[in-house]
């Protein structure tokens, strides 16, 4: 009798044991696949000859392609918009925080030799990249913070919420993960 209660206690105690390192596993799950998803997208660039770019914001990125000298979402099933779990992104942008109001790679700013239409502008605004992913094999050098959303906070511990992951990229696409606050 006392072997079955014992073995019923260590079965109970096996199936109630939670990963506690699940939530910093998933966050680094995301970040390697962004790592990867740059990566494809930077070899398709080069490939076609097609010049892309990268919209990140604080829960989600998405690829974006340079067509007839206008920004539009990239028509891909493998490069589709990412909506991130429990995670936020915090971009810099070779070395210096991003902000909204800072110049961008909008078709305006690159090409001032085309004709102005409003229409096409405002329509376009959603989709100007941070991050150019060129036809030449050139990424705009660039860092995102990964770590967990405010809303997530609260259901984690304090070394949890501590939890940073990098994500670097170098000019000539090099990209690496690089976990922080795990100690």
């Amino acid at each position: 009798m006392l072997v079955a209660l014992l073995m019923g206690l260590v079965a109970s105690a096996v199936l109630f044991t939670v990963d506690s390192s699940a939530p910093q596993k998933a966050l680094k799950r995301q970040a390697k696949k962004m790592a990867a998803l740059t990566e494809i997208a930077l070899d398709q660039a080069v490939m076609t000859g097609r010049d892309y770019g990268m919209v990140v914001e604080l829960g989600s990125y998405r690829f974006v392609e340079l067509v007839e000298q206008r920004w539009q979402p990239l028509a891909d099933d493998l490069l589709v918009e990412q909506q991130l779990k429990r995670a936020q992104l915090l971009l810099s942008v070779d070395g210096f925080p991003w902000s909204p109001d800072q110049l961008d790679f909008s078709s305006n700013a690159l090409f001032s030799e085309r004709e102005a239409d409003l229409e096409q502008d405002q329509k376009e605004q959603k989709h100007i990249p941070q991050l150019l992913i060129l036809s030449s094999g050139e990424l705009t050098p660039f860092t995102v913070e990964w770590r967990f959303n405010e809303s997530s906070e609260q259901m984690l511990t304090e070394l949890q919420q501590r939890y940073r992951l990098i994500l670097k990229a170098d000019t000539l696409g090099m990209i690496e993960v690089k976990e922080l606050g795990h100690d």
